[in-house]
């Protein structure tokens, strides 16, 4: 009886010898593939196929929603999700999109992307259910991928046209094509947002900022901790230990990723643990100032002078960092204050 083992050997075999035989298929050669390139695909339909709990954290309800809006309904083509970097929202995507989906209906891209080289990938993917492109760097900066990402994401009179005239030698795909899979973008931050052609692509999508308070992040980390089966009792108290005396809101990049990063120092070694959190983690110090004077007293004039003699900044930066620092937080708050009117997703 053959294996599966045994079947793919034998794929292998045939592909190898239409290899030297040029192969024909309906008029065009055979596309054949390297062993090195078929192993790639391999793990790349593996990692697809892996299947993962949706984390019960509060704040991914409302993203999960609008993925499943995304998935289960034909009124939008289109979802953005933006937020500072480590926050989770490609674990969420991804993890939401393997459950929804099998591996064959959804793709994934990363990194920088030329005009070409979207407008390739939309083409060999153009039949997906869902495509998913992460952090590619400089696509709302280039006017020509954002007209194409245009044409993909909404309809003209049924039909998503997407069309690119390209020079290039490289171009082997037609100028139009149709497009039927659906885009989830997800990004860091939206340059150049208030632009004429980026606000009408955003205008084709569902955007949503994904955004956490100090507070958020600090339950959200402990949560995660808790949930982790691979760290045992002692440890999780170490690290919590360490958070509490080690993050504040003055921290710079504090996100899910620094706690990935504490524990790893700690199943390292425990007693360099700190030493080394301690040299890879920083403070904005100017948002370190304030603090330690807010916190020293609740005389207006006397923080300042206290923020003053920390940073050697005017009374003006005085003002700005509390500002900033207010509005972010009011900001947050009331979009924890939405989140506390909605039963927590079940996981």
């Amino acid at each position: 009886m053959s294996t599966k083992k045994d079947i793919q050997e034998l794929k292998d075999l045939l592909e190898d010898t239409a290899k030297h035989s040029a192969v024909q298929v309906s008029g065009e050669t055979v596309e054949l593939k390297s062993p090195e390139q078929k192993e790639a695909e391999r793990e790349i339909v593996a990692w697809k196929t892996e299947k993962h709990k949706l984390s019960p954290v509060k704040e991914f309800r409302i993203p999960h929603e609008l993925i499943n809006v995304i998935l289960t309904t034909d009124q939008y083509n289109g979802l953005v999700f933006f937020g500072e970097g480590g926050i989770g929202k490609t674990v969420l995507a991804i993890t939401a999109i393997r459950n929804a989906l099998k591996p064959t209906e959804w793709e994934y891209s990363n990194g920088y992307t030329t005009p070409l080289s979207l407008y390739e990938f939309l083409y060999l993917n153009r039949n997906k259910k869902v495509i998913l492109i992460d952090d590619v760097e400089g696509l709302f900066n280039n006017r020509l991928s954002v007209s194409i990402l245009k044409g993909a994401l909404w309809d003209s009179d049924g039909k998503r046209i997407v069309q690119y005239s390209s020079k290039s030698e490289k171009a082997s795909m037609p100028q139009k094509f149709v497009m039927k899979a659906k885009i989830i973008i997800l990004c860091n931050y939206i340059p150049k947002e208030r632009d004429a052609t980026t606000r009408a692509m955003l205008t084709r999508t569902i955007p949503y900022k994904i955004a956490f308070t100090f507070k958020q992040k600090m339950r959200i980390c402990k949560e995660f901790l808790q949930r982790d089966k691979t760290i045992n009792v002692t440890n999780k108290k170490f690290i919590i230990k360490l958070l509490d005396e080690n993050v504040s809101e003055a921290t710079k990049d504090f996100n899910f990723r620094t706690l990935r990063k504490l524990i790893a120092f700690v199943h390292y070694d425990r007693k360099k643990a700190e030493e080394l959190f301690q040299a890879t983690t920083h403070n904005d110090e100017l948002r370190e100032a304030y603090i330690r004077a807010s916190s020293a007293t609740n005389v207006v004039n006397v923080q300042i002078e206290i923020f003053k003699n920390l940073t050697g900044q005017s009374r003006a930066q005085y003002f700005r960092v509390k500002r900033e620092m207010r509005t972010q937080s009011q900001s947050l708050k009331k979009q924890d204050m939405r989140l506390d009117t909605n039963k927590e997703m079940k996981p």
